[in-house]
């Protein structure tokens, strides 16, 4: 897959190096990867601790895979391992979320650019428009919050149609997960009404092939996530 250059400033110029074919995850990383999106399921919550054993047995792997995968999640700030505890889920502080949020922005909003630059390249369009109906179908009040539990797929699509092995690497894939199921509760529909007409504007920028707007749309986007989001952290 193509691998662009982070810009400085300017995300118009991106540079495209050979492909590398990307290294296969470890168990631990599987592992670590299930339990973060088990966060977004709303199955582990912030303050809540994690059992070896169950999850040994929940996911059928062995009590070392476990903990190497626990090391990894206490690396990137997922969990905290506690003393004669184990292993609890952190919360982000208000501090981190904001400094997360700016991450997130510049690399979704690149990764936007770059798949809205793709999206006619094989049947990405077809995988992008099936992944984004979800999110921007009519749907009744009472169906509202199903709309947190479909982001991630949309998201991985997008990074998915960048085709970027760089901007896979530096996104904090974790910590959005962990961000996105500590605050999800406190959003309105009001909010959620917000959302559905900003990833209409950003499904738009990106099927149309508009890489300037579709970046543009989708930094908005995370800024106004983080208008309605990090006063329930203060």
């Amino acid at each position: 897959m193509p691998r662009p250059v982070l810009p400085m400033s300017n995300t118009a110029a991106v540079r495209v190096s050979p492909a590398v074919a990307p290294r296969p995850p470890s168990s631990p990383e599987r592992v670590a990867d299930a339990i973060t999106k088990g966060l977004m399921r709303r199955e582990y919550a912030v303050g809540q601790r994690l059992v070896e054993a169950d999850l040994t047995e929940r996911l059928q792997v062995s009590r070392g895979t476990v903990r190497e995968a626990l090391k990894i999640l206490a690396a990137s700030g997922i969990v905290e391992l506690v003393p004669h505890r184990g292993a609890v889920i952190r919360g982000l502080s208000l501090a981190d979320a904001r400094a997360l949020l700016a991450v997130l922005e510049v690399l979704t909003g690149l990764a936007a650019r770059l798949a809205a630059e793709r999206i006619e390249i094989g049947r990405h369009k077809q995988q992008f428009e099936a992944a984004a109906k979800p999110l921007v179908a009519p749907r009744a009040p009472n169906e509202m919050p199903r709309l947190l539990d479909q982001r991630a797929r949309f998201y991985q699509t997008i990074f998915d149609i960048a085709g970027s092995d760089d901007l896979n690497r530096a996104m904090p894939t974790w910590r959005a997960h962990l961000f996105r199921s500590q605050v999800q509760s406190h959003l309105t529909q009001t909010d959620l009404r917000a959302m559905m007409a900003e990833y209409r504007e950003i499904v738009d920028a990106i099927v149309g092939g508009d890489g300037p707007r579709a970046e543009a749309l989708t930094r908005n986007h995370l800024r106004k996530s983080g208008e309605r989001s990090l006063p329930h952290l203060r």
